[in-house]
């Protein structure tokens, strides 16, 4: 009787081990969350053709209806916008960024600004060794995966 009360025990937890394996080798694999690509506006300052890394600083786009960031930042209207806005720089910190293989490229279209146009890595470097920016990229996973020039009225 001993036997069978062990047998039994034993015959739980395998069933109950069999079942925890079978529900987990069931289930689907959930995707990993992506994170959601986030823009930043930022000035190029170098690419490096050989290994894909772009150097940037990042800045910020300040308008004349941004009355508050102007105030915390103590900025004159009429001296530091005089165009109606301000790329601002708190610090000149440059950081290193991959540039992802399937990267796409946009410049302003100067017959029409508001659909800039799709260029090719190529012509986009030959571009930047005369503009340095501001470009906003947009970065996937710590890479980026699109960069285009903001048009700057």
């Amino acid at each position: 009787m001993n036997f069978f009360k062990k047998k039994g025990r034993s015959m739980a937890v395998l069933l109950m081990l069999s079942i925890i394996l079978l529900g987990a080798c069931s289930e689907e694999e959930t995707p990993k969350d992506a994170e959601n690509p986030q823009e930043q506006l930022a000035i190029i300052n170098n690419y490096e053709l050989s290994t894909r890394d772009l150097v940037i600083d990042k800045v910020e786009w300040i308008e004349e209806s941004d009355t508050d960031r102007i105030k915390e930042l103590g900025l004159d209207v009429e001296k530091d916008l005089p165009t109606g806005f301000v790329i601002y720089n708190e610090k000149n910190e440059e950081s290193s960024m991959k540039l992802a293989e399937d990267a796409e490229f946009f410049l302003v279209n100067q017959e029409n600004p508001s659909e800039p146009r799709t260029v090719d890595e190529k012509e986009f470097i030959s571009y930047l060794l005369g503009v340095k920016g501001p470009y906003t990229i947009t970065v996937d996973e710590d890479v980026v995966v699109k960069i285009e020039e903001k048009y700057m009225p």
